[in-house]
């Protein structure tokens, strides 16, 4: 590649990762190896870039974070660059990111992207899941081309695909959640806890004393099994063979569900495509 160093590659993933020994084993090099990439850059750039804790968990200085969103802001400009040299070539390579919630990769891409591999077999199809807020900072950082979110929207452009609610689900009947008040074995996924927190950001709602697991799949099994009751949303709970009994929640939370973008006009050519088939399939 032309413009991103190897210590620069290295400190990227370094600081996504948080720690040498998971870098080491993602590169598939030495860890000794990955230390001396990092010292070197920071030699390099006379900046610290990393605090190491005692259980050696590294994070980045002020400097770092500055520096990695520059990084993502290059890598982002060489997969556009190698990208516009392929479509000289007549053909599609590169890499295109799309960053997105669990929801999307579930009812959106796991139909798009073998359509969009067997059309674009050169183009390397990177899939970054996370939680709503995380997703939003993954397109606005340039970690990602495109991303698969829930509304509010930051200040990225966005073409709504879909619309969703949090519901809520128990074993035996119907009942009606509210988050003002204490829920006793009140059972949620992460990435829903973490969406109801978003979508109520600046209201008094506690959700500590929930129970928090980390998969939906997981949620559901412990309501089946009367172990309490979940808010859930409605979509993802479709995607999921069950047989709870769907009720409500308050405060109300209606979401959409978005194409998200820093600016669809002006997309690399692989991320161009993919959204297009994203939309195509909306309609």
């Amino acid at each position: 590649m032309i413009m991103l160093n190897n210590n620069l590659r290295i400190f990227i993933t370094v600081a996504e990762s948080g720690s040498l020994t998971e870098t080491a084993k993602k590169l598939y090099v030495s860890q000794p190896a990955i230390s001396h990439a990092v010292r070197k850059l920071e030699e390099e750039l006379n900046v610290r870039l990393f605090i190491r804790n005692k259980r050696s968990h590294l994070t980045l200085t002020a400097a770092g974070k500055d520096i990695l969103a520059l990084a993502y802001q290059m890598a982002n400009l060489e997969n556009r660059l190698y990208q516009r040299a392929y479509e000289e070539n007549h053909l599609m390579g590169g890499i295109v990111r799309v960053a997105t919630v669990p929801l999307g990769t579930s009812l959106i891409l796991s139909h798009i992207l073998p359509k969009f591999k067997k059309q674009f077999p050169k183009v390397q199809v990177e899939l970054l899941e996370g939680n709503p807020l995380h997703v939003k900072q993954m397109v606005q950082n340039f970690q990602a081309d495109l991303g698969i979110s829930t509304s509010p929207y930051l200040d990225l452009e966005h073409k709504v695909l879909m619309k969703d609610q949090i519901i809520s689900v128990s074993r035996d009947k119907k009942i009606h959640l509210d988050l003002n008040s204490d829920i006793p074995d009140l059972i949620l996924c992460r990435v829903a806890r973490e969406s109801i927190l978003e979508q109520l950001a600046g209201r008094e709602v506690n959700l500590s004393h929930c129970l928090t697991v980390d998969a939906a799949s997981t949620q559901i099994n412990m309501i089946a099994n009367g172990n309490g009751v979940g808010a859930f949303s409605e979509l993802m709970l479709s995607t999921i063979p069950n047989k709870l009994v769907r009720g409500t929640v308050s405060p109300k939370m209606e979401m959409e569900i978005s194409l998200i973008a820093h600016d669809f006009n002006n997309l690399p050519t692989a991320a161009r495509e993919i959204s297009d088939m994203i939309l195509e399939r909306k309609q």
